[in-house]
C-alpha cells in the first residue's frame, strides 16, 4: 500500500511546487508594489503610475494559480451535516454528483473565460491607464479553472 501513496504524493508534489511558488511570488510582488505605491503618493506625493492596472493584472494571475490549489488542498467549500447522517453508498454518490457538478461548472468557466481571452484580444480589451492588454488575464483564469477541473476529477478518482 505505501507505493501506491508514494506516487500519487510525488505527482501533487510536481503539480503543486510550481503553482505555490508563482502564486507566492505574485502575491509578494502585489504586496510590494501596494506597499511601494501607498510610501511613494503619501510621503513624496508621487504614486506609482498605473499601479492599479498592474495590481489588476497581477491579481487575477494569483486568483488564476489559487484555483488548483484549493482543490489539492481539499479547501472547497462543503455543508455536509445532513450527508453525514445517511449510509455510506449514499454518500458515496453523492459526492460522485457533486465532483461531476464542480467538474462542469469549473469547465464552463475555463471555456468562457478562454472565449473571453479570445474576444479581449480582438477588440483590444486592456486596462485603462497603461493600456495592459486584458487577454493574458483570460487566459490565465482559464487555464486555472481547466486544471482544477482535471485535478478535482483525478483527486475524486484516486480516493
Amino acid at each position: 500500500m505505501e507505493a501506491p501513496a508514494q506516487h500519487q504524493a510525488a505527482w501533487r508534489r510536481w503539480v503543486e511546487a510550481p503553482l505555490v511558488i508563482c502564486g507566492a511570488a505574485l502575491i509578494f510582488i502585489l504586496m510590494g508594489l501596494s506597499f511601494s505605491d501607498a510610501l511613494l503618493r503619501s510621503l513624496f506625493n508621487k504614486p506609482i503610475f498605473g499601479a492599479n492596472d498592474y495590481a489588476q493584472i497581477l491579481l487575477s494571475f494569483a486568483i488564476a494559480i489559487s484555483f488548483p490549489l484549493c482543490v489539492m488542498s481539499g479547501r472547497l467549500i462543503a455543508i455536509d451535516t445532513i450527508t453525514d447522517m445517511m449510509p455510506a453508498p449514499v454518500q458515496k454518490i453523492l459526492d460522485w454528483l457533486v465532483t461531476i457538478m464542480g467538474v462542469v461548472i469549473l469547465s464552463y468557466l475555463s471555456w468562457r473565460a478562454f472565449s473571453n481571452a479570445l474576444e479581449a484580444a480582438s477588440f483590444g480589451e486592456s486596462t485603462l491607464l497603461l493600456q495592459l492588454p486584458f487577454g493574458p488575464s483570460y487566459y490565465a483564469v482559464a487555464a486555472g479553472s481547466g486544471l482544477s477541473a482535471l485535478l478535482l476529477l483525478v483527486e475524486r478518482l484516486l480516493r
